[in-house]
């Protein structure tokens, strides 16, 4: 049987080893049944970041439920044996950050589990390019033991080969293959000579470069998971449109954009969407309260590789804010009996924002990538979106404002739908206005919701991720630090299309089988044809892929028994 197999492929998630280095986060379950007493609950930590790496002010907070058995299901690496306890610890604001405040169980030798592996990544190491006049090239690196640019353990230097030459004139295009560890963050930069003077290249705040990225091109300063254009990319910037609005309640308002790097260039990729509350805070000059600065924010995670390149959207307040982010169950304890009306606000947000944005733009507006992020009374709209439209897949509210005496029949619907098809960033800070906003506790609130949303099913580390904003209060300077890291989560860079790994590209035939890596974010399919001058017909094809990365096997005599020719495709 003659046959030809050809891979189109887009690559997705940076992939990882079996059991070190994989971006997989697999739920485990953590149970103890006790009393913990007034003030104190129970945590779990253990030898892993994802559990805190024996750091306490680290751990994992675990829900209760009846019969005093406190637990959780924690995303933890594939393929970790982890060691772990639990501890007894006050989560009141001024003792959540004691790394003193615990009590440790059991006494003696630590419990343990082995996390399940995923398949055996189909490379090892990363494969990193350098586009620079710079020679005699070497990459010095460090895997980092965290995603934190300071977690840096031993530093390794490796020599780059000159592979050809650059995208422009006097540019060489270095490469290093086998880097640091699959599937891991690492931080590195780069030494050579220019003009026979020793010369460290750096990012271009003068870092290190820092990235979970397993394939990737620098160049010009900047971490590509695709070639750049050749003469280079534009730099972000924004436009302003006006518009109106069809929704009752609710006025038109000029909307802010936020185009990222290289859109001009790049006219055939399209972007993810977030929309952003408060808009006149999220873009500078900011409003009376500060700034967010995401478009600073954005063109650092960017420029870094640590987010997806994305369209943000900053639609403004108005004067009936608090009524606007209200969901339309409640009633304004303070507006004199106004009934919520983010219902209106959200069909002005879909049903004219939108329109505008994906008409305008090069978006991709499916619910996975469609995001909202906001802060206090926006905190709670982004909460309200995600879970009462099917519009927003992945949302961000930070410091929201939950409490039963502001919106209690949100919250009683919320408990009844369950909803669990959301990735969620949550946060808050634990001084100041977090503690006490017109007599509310957003920072009680915000772990009480924690604990809702692992009951829903939500686990921290795969769909929810937690964060306590240490010394952070309730205005725009805290958010606009906190920023990034929901940037990274929400629009993680590993579940784009990478097609720079193509370099693991290892399709085999053994006894009329055809197998063949695949990745996440790609929908595969095997195609057959009688003649190379016919067309291709689909044979089997699989869904988008969700897992880092897996390995396929087709019986091929079974999906045609006369023969032909065969290619694997992916997009």
């Amino acid at each position: 049987m003659n046959r030809i197999f050809r891979l189109f492929i887009w690559f997705a998630l940076g992939a990882g080893t079996a059991w070190a280095g994989s971006p997989l986060r697999v739920p485990v379950h953590f149970s103890i049944t006790n009393d913990a007493g007034m003030g104190y609950e129970w945590f779990v930590v253990g030898s892993h970041p994802d559990v805190g790496s024996w750091n306490v002010t680290n751990a994992v907070k675990l829900v209760w439920s009846t019969g005093n058995v406190w637990w959780g299901d924690v995303g933890v690496q594939a393929g970790t044996a982890l060691e772990y306890k639990f501890v007894k610890r006050l989560t009141a604001a001024d003792q959540i950050g004691n790394a003193g405040n615990a009590t440790w169980w059991p006494d003696g030798d630590n419990l343990q589990t082995n996390v399940p592996a995923e398949p055996a990544a189909p490379f090892s190491g990363k494969r990193i390019e350098f586009y620079s006049d710079l020679t005699n090239v070497s990459v010095v690196y460090s895997t980092l033991a965290t995603a934190e640019f300071e977690a840096t353990s031993a530093w390794h230097t490796v020599g780059m080969t000159l592979a050809g030459p650059g995208l422009r004139a006097g540019e060489g295009r270095h490469v290093a293959e086998g880097v640091g560890t699959e599937g891991e963050w690492l931080r590195f930069t780069f030494n050579g000579l220019r003009n026979g003077t020793n010369v460290w290249e750096g990012a271009w705040d003068g870092n290190d470069y820092w990235t979970p990225l397993d394939a990737l091109i620098v160049r010009d300063r900047q971490v590509f998971n695709y070639i750049p254009p050749s003469n280079g990319v534009s730099a972000s910037r924004i436009v302003t449109n006006y518009v109106g609005s069809s929704a009752d309640h609710v006025t038109g308002r000029w909307v802010r954009v936020y185009l990222p790097r290289g859109y001009d260039e790049n006219v055939g990729r399209r972007y993810p969407v977030v929309y952003m509350s408060d808009g006149e805070n999220v873009f500078p000059p900011g409003g009376g309260y500060g700034c967010w600065h995401a478009d600073t924010n954005a063109d650092a995670e960017i420029k870094g590789g640590r987010m997806r390149e994305a369209i943000i959207v900053g639609i403004p307040s108005s004067a009936n804010r608090t009524v606007e982010y209200l969901p339309h169950m409640d009633i304004d304890p303070d507006g004199g009996g106004s009934v919520g009306r983010a219902n209106f606000y959200a069909d002005y947000l879909i049903h004219n924002v939108r329109p505008m944005v994906d008409v305008g733009f090069r978006t991709k507006n499916d619910r996975a990538n469609t995001v909202h992020v906001g802060s206090s009374c926006g905190g709670l709209l982004s909460l309200y979106l995600g879970t009462w439209t099917n519009v927003f897949g992945r949302i961000g509210p930070m410091s929201g404002v939950y409490s039963t005496d502001f919106c209690p029949n949100f919250r009683s619907w919320l408990a009844a739908a369950a909803p669990h098809d959301l990735r969620i960033w949550q946060d808050v800070g634990n001084v100041g206005y977090e503690l006490d906003i017109e007599g509310l506790s957003l920072y009680d609130d915000n772990f009480d919701m924690y604990g809702q949303l692992a009951n829903f099913g939500y686990a921290p580390n795969a769909d929810l991720r937690f964060m306590i904003g240490w010394n952070d209060d309730h205005n725009e300077a805290a958010w606009c630090r906190r920023l990034p890291y929901v940037f990274r989560f929400l629009l993680d860079v590993r579940e784009e299309p990478n097609p720079l790994l193509d370099h693991a590209l290892a399709v085999g035939v053994s006894a009329n089988q055809l197998t063949f890596p695949v990745y996440a974010g790609t929908a595969y399919a095997v195609e057959w044809t009688d003649a190379l001058t016919n067309g291709w017909t689909a044979a089997t094809n699989w869904p988008r892929e969700t897992s880092p990365w897996s390995n396929q096997t087709v019986d091929l005599p079974a999906l045609a028994p006369s023969g032909g020719y065969f290619r694997v495709r992916g997009e």
